[in-house]
């Protein structure tokens, strides 16, 4: 029942609030505009060489489709916040395996409750979908036994926004001991990629299974040779490819040289990832198709500086901070009642993730949306811990 509300609530939203313009999702909306242009998927092989980088190549072809189909991105709209109900009802399900009923049925709630959890199915960003599949993985996995099937959603969740690995990763510590899950979750999500990668090489030439942005976003964030890395951009002879194996090499040698200054960004990169979890609340801000630069209202920044006289959006903005907040320090009080059993999974899933985030990233709030199941799994176990009386 608690499900069901929390979707219909996913759809409410929608019919009310309407599409979210954040600059990615408008950005995969054109590039999809290309596609049906082109008479093609992404990313276009006529194109292989006008494109800076790769993006999210599964976000970007479900807009496609959505565009061939029914010439609008709602029906892909109301498709995602369908799946942030089932991803919900899969939270619930995998926590309840690995924690038990109790814990599993705090964590729905508190999944239930948390404003940031509303809204996310109003635009097309990657967030949500990979999201989903990552749950479906863990949940085939882990409750079904169908650990091929299981990795075979990672890397669709990974074709999504190239993050799968650190739940394969994950997946692979929490069963350490039983080599036979481990090696068919890795066979399921290998033979995926293959598909992914087989099926881009037929189209492109290329075999490009997840985006490339990586070793761009590094070059243009961590080091101070941005003018170089945006000369790489407009190389029309370098295919996307080419582009990313020189931006690794430029990006290497710069490290090369600069080993203390790239250490010494890692503690702002996660203040920057783990400041806050306000992106999904653009969803509420009015007007917000006419807005120049949309987060201004909810950053940090504006509402300090506004104090005490704040929106309802910014009102909801710090009910939301401090039940994030409550959440990180609650999971961090439940490593007090650390047991491999019940902690491995949602622990090595955030240092994994964090880690990778840390060595690959530039410190974004939105990166870290994919792990706050997580968080709440380990909330939910330090809650109940300390109140439950069952």
């Amino acid at each position: 029942m608690l499900i069901a509300v929390f979707t219909i609530l996913q759809w409410l939203t929608l019919a009310i609030l309407g599409y979210t313009p954040y600059p990615d999702s408008n950005g995969y909306i054109a590039l999809a505009e290309e596609c049906i242009a082109e008479n093609d998927w992404y990313p276009i092989a006529t194109k292989i060489n006008e494109y800076p980088f790769l993006w999210n190549i599964g976000a970007i072809n479900a807009v496609v489709l959505a565009l061939k189909w029914f010439h609008s991105v709602t029906p892909l709209l109301i498709v995602y916040a369908l799946m942030k109900g089932i991803t919900a009802a899969l939270f619930y399900a995998v926590t309840r395996k690995i924690n038990g009923p109790h814990v599993a049925i705090i964590a729905l709630i508190l999944y239930v409750i948390y404003p940031a959890n509303y809204g996310e199915g109003t635009s097309v960003l990657s967030e949500l979908p990979f999201t989903f599949f990552v749950m479906l993985g863990i949940y085939l996995s882990i409750a079904r036994n169908c650990s091929i099937t299981g990795g075979m959603m990672l890397a669709i969740a990974n074709w999504f926004r190239p993050m799968g690995i650190v739940f394969l990763l994950a997946m692979t510590v929490f069963f350490l001991f039983r080599w036979r899950k481990s090696l068919k979750l890795l066979i399921g999500y290998t033979a995926m990629i293959t598909i992914i990668g087989c099926a881009t090489m037929h189209r492109t030439g290329l075999f490009l299974y997840q985006a490339k942005t990586g070793w761009m976003a590094l070059m243009d964030y961590s080091s101070d040779h941005a003018p170089k890395s945006m000369k790489v951009r407009e190389r029309t002879d370098w295919n996307v490819a080419q582009k990313d194996a020189v931006w690794q090499s430029l990006f290497t040698d710069w490290l090369k040289e600069h080993p203390k200054e790239y250490l010494a960004q890692m503690p702002s990169k996660l203040m920057n990832t783990y400041i806050s979890d306000n992106v999904n609340l653009c969803t509420f801000i009015p007007d917000k198709a006419e807005k120049d630069y949309m987060y201004e209202e909810i950053s940090l920044k504006t509402i300090i500086r506004q104090i005490p006289h704040w929106s309802a959006v910014q009102w909801l903005t710090i009910l939301n901070l401090l039940f994030y907040y409550s959440l990180l320090l609650m999971a961090i009080a439940s490593l007090f009642y650390f047991s491999r059993d019940t902690h491995s999974l949602p622990v090595s899933i955030i240092l994994l993730g964090t880690i990778l985030l840390l060595l690959v990233g530039h410190g974004e709030a939105r990166f870290h949306i994919p792990f706050m199941p997580f968080f709440m799994m380990l909330a939910a176990c330090f809650i109940e811990r300390i109140t439950w009386k069952g």
